[in-house]
C-alpha cells in the first residue's frame, strides 16, 4: 500500500479525482434538490452530438490543431442544451422535468449515431471521450481543470442564495422575484461547461457517481447545506483514494474500483442511518445484521452454480495434419496452416507455433506467426517474440511483432517500437510504431521527441498494466 501511494505517477490522477469530488460533490446536492439525477448523462451525450457534428465537419480527434474546434463544439452543443433543459422547467411540473431530460439524452444520441454514420470516422474517439482516460492524466491537465472549477466554484458562492433558493423551490423563488429561468440557464450552463470537461477525463460512469453517491449521502445524514457539502467532499475523497489504491493493487479498472467502493460506502452509509433513525436500534441493528449475513450467503451460494468446465473434444487426426504442415518447407502450406490455427484459437498449436518462429527465416512466416500467438493469446510466448524483435529485420516487421505482443497484455512491445522510431529514418515505419504507441497508451509524442518518450518508458515502464475500462496501458 506505501509502495502505491509512494508511485508518484498516481499523483496526478489522484489529484484529479479530488478536483471532480470538489466541484461534483457541491453540484449534486443542487441536483438532488432538483429532482434531475440524470442531467449529467443528458449533457454528456450532448457534448458528444457536438463532438460529432465536428468530425463530420472534418475535424479528427487527436490530429494536432483539431483538439481546440472539437472542445468548442462539444461546449457549444452544450450550451444550447442547457437552455433546453432550463426552458423545459415546467411551473406546475404536469409532466416531471426528468421525462424532458431522458427526451434530450435519447434524442441527443440517435443525432450522434446518425451523424457518426455518415461520418469517415468510425467514431471510436468519441466513443473515447465518453469513457474518460483518468490514468493517462497530468499534471498541466490536473490545474487547469481545477482552475476551471474555482472560478465556477466561487461564482456559485457569490450567487449561493439565488442558486439554492431556486434549487429548493421554484415556485417560492418566483413569487419572492427571482427570474428563475435565468438562474436555471446561468446554473446549466456552469453545470454542463463542468459536465463536459469532467466526461473527457474521467467518463460517464465515474462523473456519475461523484455527482450523486457523494452527495446523497451529505443528504442522508444532514440538514444544513454547508454540512451536507462538507460530508459529500469526505465521502468523494476517501472514495478516491480507496479506489485508486483498491486498483494499483488488484489490477483493476479504476474507474469501476472507485464506483464499486462508493457503492459500497452508499449501503454501509444507508444501513447506519436506517439504524440510527430507528426507534428501537438493537431491533433495527439485528435485522441490519441479518440481511447483511443473507446477502452474504447468497452470494457465496450461488458460487456453486458455476458452470462446470466443457470437455474438449480435439480432433486428434485433423490437428496432427495441420502441425506436420509447419514442418514441411513449402512456405505457401505453412502459411496455410498458421493462419488455419490462428482461425480455430486452438490453445495446443501455440508451442508448434514457437518451435517454427524459432527455426524460421522468412518474414512472411515471422509475421503470420506472431499474429496467430496474439490470437491464441499465448502469453508464453513474449519472450520468444521478443528475441525475434532483435534480430536484424525489416522495420514495418518489427511493429507488427510489437503489436503482437502489446495484443497479448504486455507492455514491453512499447520498447521495440521506440527502437523503431529511434534507429529508423524510413517514414511508414515510425508513423506506424507512433501510431500504435499513441493507440495503446494514449501518449501523443511528435516524432521530433523521441528522447523524451524514451526517458517516459524508463519511468513508466514497469508499471504499465493493461487496463481495460481503457483498452490502454496505464
Amino acid at each position: 500500500m506505501l509502495q502505491a501511494l509512494a508511485a508518484t505517477w498516481w499523483a496526478a490522477p489522484l489529484a484529479m479525482c479530488l478536483v471532480l469530488t470538489g466541484i461534483h460533490g457541491y453540484l449534486g446536492i443542487h441536483v438532488l434538490m432538483r429532482k434531475v439525477i440524470f442531467v449529467d448523462l443528458a449533457m454528456a451525450q450532448i457534448a458528444a452530438l457536438g463532438a460529432a457534428y465536428a468530425v463530420l465537419l472534418g475535424y479528427e480527434p487527436g490530429r494536432p490543431g483539431d483538439g481546440l474546434p472539437i472542445y468548442l463544439f462539444s461546449l457549444g452543443f452544450t450550451l444550447v442544451g442547457a437552455a433546453v433543459i432550463a426552458l423545459t422547467r415546467m411551473r406546475h411540473e404536469r409532466v416531471p422535468h426528468e421525462a424532458f431530460i431522458g427526451i434530450v439524452y435519447a434524442s441527443a444520441s440517435a443525432l450522434a449515431m446518425l451523424l457518426l454514420s455518415k461520418s469517415t470516422s468510425e467514431g471510436e474517439q468519441i466513443r473515447h471521450m465518453l469513457a474518460g482516460s483518468l490514468l493517462t492524466v497530468r499534471w498541466p491537465k490536473v490545474l487547469t481543470t481545477a482552475g476551471i472549477y474555482s472560478v465556477i466554484l466561487a461564482f456559485h458562492w457569490v450567487f449561493r442564495r439565488k442558486f439554492f433558493r431556486v434549487s429548493a423551490d421554484s415556485e417560492a423563488a418566483e413569487r419572492a422575484g427571482i427570474p428563475v429561468r435565468l438562474w436555471d440557464f446561468v446554473f446549466y450552463v456552469t453545470f454542463g461547461i463542468v459536465i463536459t470537461s469532467s466526461v473527457a477525463v474521467a467518463g460517464v460512469l465515474l462523473v456519475f457517481c461523484y455527482l450523486v453517491i457523494p452527495a446523497a449521502i451529505g443528504v442522508m445524514f444532514a440538514r444544513r447545506t454547508r454540512v451536507r457539502v462538507l460530508i459529500a467532499w469526505g465521502v468523494g475523497t476517501l472514495v478516491s483514494v480507496v479506489g485508486i489504491l483498491v486498483s494499483y493493487t488488484g489490477d483493476f479498472p479504476t474507474g469501476p474500483s472507485i464506483v464499486a467502493g462508493a457503492t459500497a460506502t452508499l449501503i454501509l452509509a444507508g444501513l447506519v442511518h436506517y439504524v440510527a433513525t430507528h426507534g428501537r436500534r438493537a431491533f433495527a441493528a439485528g435485522w441490519a445484521a441479518l440481511a447483511a449475513g443473507i446477502a452474504v450467503l447468497a452470494v457465496w451460494g450461488t458460487t456453486y452454480l458455476e458452470k462446470a468446465p466443457e470437455r474438449h473434444e480435439h480432433r486428434e487426426d485433423e490437428f496432427t495434419r495441420i502441425l506436420g504442415t509447419l514442418q514441411s518447407d513449402d512456405l505457401s502450406l505453412q502459411l496455410h496452416a498458421i493462419d488455419h490455427i490462428a482461425g480455430t484459437k486452438d490453445v495446443h498449436a501455440a508451442d508448434p507455433l514457437m518451435e517454427l518462429l524459432r527455426r524460421t527465416r522468412s518474414d512472411q512466416v515471422i509475421e503470420h506467426a506472431a499474429k496467430a500467438l496474439a490470437e491464441l493469446q499465448a502469453a508464453r510466448a513474449v519472450p520468444l517474440l521478443q528475441e525475434v524483435a532483435t534480430r536484424d529485420l525489416d522495420p514495418l516487421l518489427r511493429v507488427e511483432i510489437a503489436r503482437a505482443i502489446l495484443d497479448l497484455r504486455d507492455p514491453s512491445g512499447i520498447g521495440i517500437l521506440i527502437d523503431v522510431l529511434e534507429t529508423t529514418e524510413a517514414r511508414i515505419p515510425r508513423e506506424d510504431a507512433n501510431a500504435l504507441i499513441e493507440e495503446r497508451t494514449g501518449v501523443k509524442v511528435d516524432l521530433g521527441e523521441i528522447e523524451a518518450l524514451r526517458e517516459w518508458w524508463v519511468e513508466r515502464g514497469e508499471s504499465l498494466r493493461w487496463r481495460g475500462e481503457t483498452r490502454r496501458f496505464e
